[in-house]
């Protein structure tokens, strides 16, 4: 089963989707896409304290996205969050 390109949105690996020939590693597309699941995660922005209000919000995403930097992801809501989204 093939993931959907709109859950790649802001992965790190999503610029392999978007070219138009390939580049010098021969690659068109992400090298997970073909194996990529659909899950719920809890996204925390990057340097967001985790037992802040609010800091979690739960999300649609593939099994392998990841934005290094930008949000980390986590597979359950740990037992610490407060009010999460």
């Amino acid at each position: 089963m093939a993931g959907d390109l709109k859950f790649c949105a802001g992965c790190r690996e999503d610029y392999y989707n978007h070219r138009p020939e390939p580049g010098f590693d021969g690659a068109t597309e992400c090298w997970s896409l073909k194996s990529a699941e659909v899950v719920t995660r809890y996204r925390i922005a990057w340097w967001t304290t985790p037992d802040t209000p609010g800091a979690f919000t739960k999300v649609t995403t593939h099994h392998c996205h990841h934005e290094p930097g930008q949000f980390g992801f986590y597979k359950e809501l740990p037992s610490f969050a407060v009010d999460p989204k």
